[in-house]
């Protein structure tokens, strides 16, 4: 996972992870920022959007919720810390009763499930390899089939993000991006007022919400 750290000068530095377990390979959360004791309090505006920049790489949308729960290290790792930011998985990026994904790239969609095939057996799933590709055939070929699919992806998502989030620093900030309508993320069990609204094309306001959500400074 990332970890806010600063180097002399007061700048971010390099991503570091903490306590790994003797032969396990180390897992990079890019989605995912950790933020040291004194941190929060250095976040300028400057640093603040070099940290957004680093979590809204093109590579953090591919991570799911199942990822992050899977890395041993994480516990160990967030007991250090003191604050975090997250930005919110995708639904859909998750093994489910109806698929399974690939457990690193949590966007590629391995198989259809029984169920799944039963319920939509007009679709060929052999063509598929994402799972947004996989849940917009859904949506398209019948809504009303696609709604049971996504409430058991929305129900299992919000548990397992609760889960994640009793592994991580009480105080953080959960980053929703766009996405579409049609699978939008439920609220999280106990995710109180972290939750906040983000455009990926306005990285500057972004930046600042950071910087005000985690007490940074205003120059």
């Amino acid at each position: 996972m990332q970890q806010c750290l600063h180097d002399k000068s007061g700048g971010l530095s390099r991503p570091a992870v903490h306590g790994r377990v003797p032969g396990h390979r180390p897992i990079r959360h890019r989605g995912l920022m950790l933020i040291g004791p004194r941190g929060g309090g250095r976040l300028t505006p400057a640093v603040s959007r070099r940290a957004l920049d680093r979590l809204l790489v093109p590579a953090a949308q591919v991570e799911g919720v199942d990822m992050h729960l899977a890395d041993p290290d994480l516990t160990l790792a967030a007991e250090d810390a003191c604050a975090f930011v997250l930005v919110l998985p995708p639904l859909g990026n998750l093994s489910n009763p109806f698929y399974s994904v690939h457990p690193r790239r949590n966007d590629r969609f391995v198989a259809a499930r029984p169920a799944l095939k039963a319920l939509f057996p007009e679709v060929d799933f052999a063509a598929i390899a994402f799972t947004g590709h996989a849940l917009g055939t859904l949506a398209g070929t019948c809504p009303d089939r696609f709604a049971e699919v996504r409430k058991v992806l929305a129900a299992l998502w919000a548990t397992r993000m609760r889960l994640l989030l009793e592994r991580l620093p009480v105080r953080g900030v959960l980053i929703d991006l766009p996405g579409p309508g049609w699978l939008p993320r439920p609220p999280i069990p106990g995710e109180g007022r972290r939750r906040v609204w983000i455009d990926p094309d306005d990285r500057d306001a972004g930046a600042d919400v950071l910087r005000h959500r985690l007490g940074g400074r205003s120059r």
